[in-house]
């Protein structure tokens, strides 16, 4: 069972017309942990303890989900992007690292190309920049409010109950990201790009040319994993992994 964590403060304010949680916890450089889409910032919560010896860890949930406002417009990952900036901007932060999941991956490209000075060290997991729900029918066709009963998981991070979730599900036809080259070139943040070799809906291809866009980066591909490549199995050798990134030089 994992130890419970108390953060040492948790608010939600006003940011862009939508109010934004998030909780923060331990002492150092500021590292955000985001969450993936229909998540939210209690996935992130068992790795905590690990980076709060070294960082002053932010979760936050993403426009949208958690204890954050339902969606109240068309989801973009770009807008996702600006309510973390002004986050920062309202908190004084002007330096951190990041680790993101999927959505939370793009967030942090996405902040990394608007803000290149922000972030000083990034890893992104199963993200590209690249990426439309309208190229995987079968997802959308599968995983939406309809078939709510096979992913009961979802509730476990949605305080906002079936209403929330289906907010959240009737947006994800609207996923829509395509960060230029021209706009990965303005990164300047030291980046670990993670992906699983069997993850479903992000090519291999699409990482490595990541990779070699993204001047400043490493690539870990991830044997025998789909796209939680942080997660399960992998998790010891990710935590190890990525503290040492995040805390060299």
């Amino acid at each position: 069972m994992t130890e419970k964590i108390i953060p040492k403060e948790s608010n939600c304010i006003q940011i862009n017309d939508n109010e934004l949680y998030y909780e923060v916890y331990g002492e150092g450089q500021p590292l955000l942990l985001l969450h993936g889409f229909t998540q939210s910032s209690i996935a992130w919560l068992e790795y905590v303890k690990e980076y709060s010896d070294k960082f002053e860890v932010y979760l936050i949930d993403l426009r949208g989900h958690g204890k954050s406002s339902k969606f109240n417009e068309r989801f973009s990952v770009q807008a996702a992007s600006e309510d973390v900036l002004k986050l920062m901007e309202h908190l004084k932060i002007t330096s951190i690292k990041g680790i993101g999941l999927s959505f939370g991956g793009d967030v942090l490209l996405q902040i990394g190309s608007m803000n290149p000075e922000l972030i000083e060290s990034m890893i992104v997991i199963g993200a590209n920049g690249d990426w439309d729900a309208q190229d995987f029918p079968i997802m959308l066709s599968t995983f939406n409010y309809d078939n709510i009963e096979n992913f009961q998981w979802i509730k476990d991070y949605h305080s906002g109950g079936d209403e929330q979730i289906k907010s959240i599900l009737d947006q994800l036809p609207n996923y829509k990201i395509k960060l230029t080259e021209e706009e990965l070139k303005r990164i300047k943040a030291k980046t670990l790009l993670v992906l699983g070799d069997k993850a479903e809906q992000i090519s291999l291809s699409s990482i490595v040319t990541l990779h070699e866009t993204l001047k400043n980066s490493d690539l870990w591909v991830v044997p025998n994993t789909g796209h939680y490549a942080h997660d399960g199995d992998n998790k010891r050798e990710f935590l190890r992994l990525s503290k040492r990134f995040l805390s060299s030089e």
